[in-house]
């Protein structure tokens, strides 16, 4: 399978993003997340100026080259780059695609989260993004603020990729915007009764061979 973070085609425009279902459509993709932070003045954002940075398909999109931030990327051999960084230095590398997310949960096996790293510490909706040492990506929704499920701890989270054997991980925005999507689904419970909220960047999965 081909895993990609795609981009909201108006970003900054004021426009209203598209949600996970339109990402995915659009880009003839079979499951995806969403993926990095955004301006929510209120919780009614519209997901159309995404936080940090944005590189999409080798370019900057969003943000400053001299922006230093936690980003999560992929770069052109589909490995997944995740750390604290300009968007100079991740353009250095090599990353195709990145947003800007966290905390980093691990990196090359070690865990390098640190307790108090990205606020938000106790019980949430989580969603997060690792990859094996095969190349094999993992994408993990947990549901949160339910009475199903109260949510996840970053600890928690690094517990899950550890026993997948996630060489490297990281969490994408979590809370109300946690959605996952397979086969034209919701596949978890959303905060929202409307399912995806509108998002600047998501995690989509293109049928491989």
């Amino acid at each position: 399978q081909d895993v990609y973070f795609v981009a909201n085609p108006n970003m900054d425009s004021g426009a209203t993003a598209p949600n996970l279902e339109d990402y995915i459509t659009s880009n003839g993709a079979i499951a995806g997340t969403n993926a990095g932070g955004f301006q929510d003045d209120g919780g009614t954002g519209n997901g159309g100026v995404a936080w940090g940075i944005v590189i999409h398909d080798g370019k900057l999109i969003h943000g400053s080259l001299s922006d230093y931030t936690s980003v999560v990327g992929i770069n052109s051999e589909n490995k997944l780059i995740v750390g604290n960084m300009s968007a100079q230095t991740a353009l250095d590398y090599g990353i195709r695609d990145a947003v800007t997310f966290g905390p980093i949960l691990l990196n090359n096996y070690s865990v390098v989260y640190k307790s108090g790293d990205g606020g938000q510490a106790q019980l949430n909706p989580r969603t997060a993004i690792g990859q094996r040492a095969d190349g094999t990506f993992l994408l993990l929704v947990i549901d949160g603020r339910g009475p199903t499920s109260f949510g996840a701890k970053y600890e928690d989270i690094i517990g899950i990729m550890q026993y997948y054997d996630a060489q490297t991980a990281a969490c994408l925005d979590g809370g109300n915007s946690s959605a996952m999507m397979y086969n034209n689904e919701y596949v978890n419970d959303t905060v929202s009764m409307y399912g995806s909220r509108h998002l600047p960047t998501a995690v989509i999965v293109k049928g491989g061979n």
